[in-house]
């Protein structure tokens, strides 16, 4: 197992932890502080390279509608990343609500590249930047848990 599949393993079974804890009682304000000491304490999930990945795609197709393809999903992938981090941000002041939208603007990116997929070139997403696009899922299906605990 690679170092993303480890960080990626520890990130969600620290989620489920607190998930499991919160489930078994109802969120106060201490254990809300809890979360977010055991949350700072845990590394942040390498979920940043889909962009790079249809990039290098996008650099090194000459077909038209498969460049279209890679050049959206590029973008949109850069975007998905540039607002989870906006999101983390807004977490560390506090500011659940705005990263709590984040997320979801970040997954609509994410729906974006793979209807991309099926507008322009109608061919299966390449292994590759499929493995990175579900890594960018499991974080938001993590972070969604992490805000229902915070609400």
């Amino acid at each position: 197992m690679d170092i993303k599949g480890i960080t990626f393993t520890i990130v969600t079974q620290i989620f489920l932890l607190v998930f499991l804890l919160a489930a078994s009682k109802p969120v106060k304000a201490d254990d809300k502080t809890f979360v977010r000491k055991l949350c700072d304490q845990t590394l942040e999930p390498d979920t940043t390279y889909a962009h790079q990945c249809a990039d290098h795609l996008y650099q090194n197709t000459a077909a038209v509608r498969l460049k279209t393809t890679y050049r959206v999903c590029r973008d949109t992938m850069l975007s998905a990343s540039n607002t989870l981090w906006d999101g983390l941000t807004k977490m560390e002041v506090s500011d659940y609500k705005n990263a709590h939208v984040s997320a979801r603007m970040a997954h609509l990116d994410l729906l974006r590249c793979v209807f991309a997929f099926r507008k322009y070139a109608d061919v299966p997403v390449p292994a590759e930047l499929l493995s990175y696009m579900v890594q960018t899922k499991r974080l938001f299906d993590a972070a969604q848990f992490m805000f229902l605990l915070l609400d």
